[in-house]
Parts: C-alpha cells; sequence; structure tokens
C-alpha cells in the first residue's frame, strides 16, 4: 500500500542554489549521482545530474524516466521529489539510500576470501531482503509498471536498513503496451541487462509482461546467494543462447562443486517434501532449444537462436542437459567454408583469465523503428576481442552487419584509449531511414559506445 512520508508533503525547490552537493554516491557514463543537503528543508537527498550532451535521451524519453519515478509512492520505491535543467544537466532530486546497494554488500563479502565462499548472503536475510523487494515490485505492477532491470545493483539501502528499489532508467508502463491473445498488456522492447533478463524478452515474439520482473527477481535471489548471476561468465550473446536453451537456471548452475551452496539446501528438501509432494508424475521438460552444428551462432526459421555443439561445455551441467536430445533446429542458410573462413573468428574460450576483471559497455543505437536502444554487454581481455564481440552483436541481429566493422574499430579504439577516456559516438555505415536527418546528437545515423564505471 502507498504511504505518504514527511517528504511527501513538502515542496522541494527547483533552483540550483537552494541545494548543497556532497560527495558522489555512484557515476555512469552520462551521469552521476551526488549526496545532497536542500537548505530550506533541511532534509539530506541524492541527487542525479544526467548530462543531456552526453545521454543522447530525447525529452520524451527522460520524460518517461520523470512519471515513472513521480507515479511512485510505495515505501519499498525509491521516492522521487523533483527535477530542473542546470546548464547542459538535468537535475533529479530524489531520496537518500544512504546504505548502498546489494551489489556493494556483495563485492565487499566476497573480497573476505574464503569465508563467504558457500554463500555470500545468507538465507534468512535473503529471504528478509527479498521480501521487501517483492513488496515494491507488486506495487509497481498494481501501477501497471514494469521495472525491467531488477538485480542486485539496482536494490538500494537506506541508512535505517530499509529496502528500495531503484533506477528507473528502463522502466516501461503497461498503459502505453499492445495487448496479446489473452487480453493482457505486453512490451516488445529489448532492454535489460543479459544475465536478469526473462527469456520471452529475449525472444521479442509474443511481448512480455509483469513475468518477465519476476524472473529477474529470481536470478537477483540466485545472485545475492552466489555472489554471481548465473552465465556471468559468457559473453552476452551466448548469455542469451543458454537462457533459451536450458531450464530456469538455479543456485548450482555453472557450479563444479555441488556441495558448494548446500547450507541453502534445507528449504529446497522441504518444498520437494511438502508442496511437490502430489507431482511426482510431472517429468522434467526438454530444453526448447539446443545447440545447433554449424560452429556459429545461427537464427532458424522460427525466429529462434541456436550455438553449435562446440562453443558449449558439455560438461556443464547446461551443456549435458542440452546435448542429451538429439533433436535439432534447421539453420536458416548453411554458411560455406569460404565464407566461413572469412567471417567467423576463433570461439573464446569460455571462463576469463585469472585475475582478469570484466569490463562493462553500453551501446546506444536506434533500431529499425528508430527507438534508442542500450546494448549492454562485458569485455574481458584475454578472452573476448573487438571482433569477436561486435560479431555476436551483428548475428544476433542487434547491429546491422554493415557496421560490424566500425562497431569493432571504435571498441578497440575505446580499450586502447587511457582511463578518462569513458566513450565514442561514432557515424554507422548502415542508412536506416534514408529520409531521416543524420543527428549526432540524437543519434539518428550514429551510435554511442560507453564503458561504464
Amino acid at each position: 500500500m502507498a504511504t505518504a512520508t514527511k517528504a511527501d508533503v513538502k515542496k522541494w525547490p527547483n533552483n540550483k542554489e537552494e541545494y548543497e552537493l556532497h560527495h558522489v554516491i555512484g557515476a555512469g557514463a552520462t551521469a552521476i549521482v551526488q549526496s545532497a543537503y536542500c537548505i530550506p528543508l533541511k532534509e539530506r537527498c541524492a541527487i542525479k545530474r544526467i548530462n543531456l550532451e552526453k545521454c543522447n535521451t530525447t525529452p520524451e524519453e527522460l520524460g518517461k524516466e520523470i512519471h515513472a519515478m513521480s507515479q511512485c509512492n510505495q515505501e519499498n520505491v525509491v521516492s522521487y521529489y523533483t527535477s530542473f535543467v542546470v546548464k547542459d544537466e538535468l537535475w533529479m532530486v530524489m531520496q537518500l539510500c544512504g546504505g548502498g546497494s546489494l551489489l556493494d554488500i556483495i563485492k565487499f563479502r566476497i573480497k573476505q576470501g574464503e569465508k563467504y565462499r558457500h554463500g555470500v548472503i545468507d538465507e534468512i536475510t535473503l529471504a528478509t531482503v527479498m521480501k521487501e523487494v517483492l513488496k515494491g515490485l507488486d506495487y509497481l505492477h498494481s501501477t501497471n509498471q514494469l521495472h525491467r532491470d531488477i538485480k542486485a545493483g539496482n536494490i538500494l539501502l537506506s541508512e535505517d536498513g530499509s529496502v528500495l528499489i531503484g533506477d528507473f532508467g528502463v522502466s516501461a508502463w503497461l498503459a502505453d503496451s499492445s495487448t496479446n491473445s489473452r487480453g493482457e498488456k505486453v512490451r516488445h522492447t529489448f532492454v535489460g541487462t543479459p544475465c536478469w533478463m526473462a527469456p520471452e524478452v529475449m525472444e521479442q515474439v509474443a511481448g512480455y509482461t509483469y513475468k518477465a520482473d519476476i524472473w529477474s527477481f529470481g536470478i537477483t535471489a540466485i545472485e545475492l546467494a552466489t555472489g554471481t548471476a548465473p552465465y556471468h561468465k559468457f559473453p552476452p550473446m551466448k548469455v542469451l543462447m543458454l537462457t533459451l536453451q536450458n531450464d530456469p537456471p538455479g543456485l548450482d548452475t555453472g557450479v563444479t562443486d555441488k556441495e558448494q551452496y548446500k547450507a541453502y539446501s534445507k528449504d529446497r528438501d522441504h518444498i520437494r517434501k511438502y508442496l511437490l509432494s502430489d507431482l511426482s508424475h510431472v517429468q522434467q521438460a526438454k530444453p526448447k532449444r539446443v545447440p545447433g552444428s554449424s560452429g556459429r551462432l545461427h537464427k532458424t526459421e522460427g525466429g529462434t537462436w541456436e550455438f553449435s555443439d562446440d562453443e558449449m561445455d558439455k560438461n556443464s551441467e547446461e551443456g549435458k542437459l542440452a546435448c542429451n536430445d538429439e533433436s535439432r533446429t534447421p539453420r536458416v542458410k548453411e554458411a560455406s567454408p569460404v565464407e566461413e573462413e572469412e567471417t567467423a573468428a576463433p570461439v573464446p574460450e569460455a571462463a576469463p583469465a585469472v585475475g582478469s576483471t570484466p569490463l562493462n559497455f553500453v551501446l546506444r543505437l536506434r533500431n529499425t523503428k528508430g527507438e534508442l536502444n542500450d546494448i549492454k554487454f562485458e569485455f574481458t581481455r584475454g578472452q573476448d576481442t573487438a571482433d569477436s564481440i561486435s560479431r555476436e552483436l551483428v548475428e544476433a541481429d542487434l547491429v546491422d552487419g554493415k557496421d560490424m566493422i566500425v562497431v569493432a574499430a571504435n571498441l578497440q579504439k575505446l580499450l586502447d584509449s587511457d582511463e578518462n577516456t569513458k566513450n565514442v559516438t561514432f557515424a554507422l555505415n548502415s542508412t536506416g531511414n534514408v529520409n531521416e536527418k543524420q543527428d549526432e546528437k540524437a543519434l539518428h545515423g550514429f551510435a554511442q559506445l560507453s564503458l561504464l564505471d
């Protein structure tokens, strides 16, 4: 139920001089968040400063984010107070969550080493925190809103320990959506972070509903227990394939030591004993999609995707499950040996090199409908190459084939640049709508690649 807070009934000023900016809480490619103090109200707050020149986001899209936040009034959702423009920045004044995020806690505990090897956050704490997240999600869904990016990094803590859902950068309102055959409001845009993304969001066939957030909620629970999301070692395109090809991941997905998370097994046994006692006749479903046999990623005639057998570790849990099914989905087109030699890059090793830290990138560009999309992916030095990442984006129809070389070149440019260079904007070779005026600032005919902090 929505609850009014003391801050809700106050009128927050829309003047820069009425605020004192303090330390930086977080920073990204196009925005920073700082703690602040509102002088007339004598209240602490957070201010998200969005660089309007760098973010290449239309006023309409920014308006949607502001609208989404302004409509929320619930104790488990970060409160929005006001917003105003300061020179080339949009300042969004919000509730201060001084306790950081759950991701901060995960990172801190992982640094402790062996102490948290068998579980980063214990089961009781995990259940307590996620119950609060569910309250926030239930509120959002009751107001026809999807969050679409639920993960540990977007679950914030106030100084009194309250749990709040934040970051509405990719949120959406179902009121603006289409309707499926069952009369349910659905969305069709490809947004979110791959490891936490629901299969229906990846497929882009029948659209998706509130259930997409529930999938991400489940992945987040695994993240809190193990410290990482399932398939986190793989490039984004392979994450999509593993998610689509296999049963929903669990605590033991990708784990070599099956005893590592045995501390969490008590409740699983309880569920099997008391909740599934009448479901013994239910058989495990076979994976709907299986690896192909071409040595590359292909789109099938049914619009789905497949990886080759040699790109999957057959000894892994997901590999055994997928390879046990003898059925094979036909490919759209068989690649000739010459074409294979000219275009296919060597498949990178599945696991990153010891000591390597994945770099997080986001590629922002417009799709064929002219809508801005953010494509997030990781790059691990010694494992990935700019060419292989760019090729995966093309083969997944996220980037036009004409832009493969220019995307790879600019990715390499960022990798080779000094640490102060965080983004690069470049012209695309694909023409898109020939009648559309090219605009670098609005990314019409251009794309922006950013290295996230």
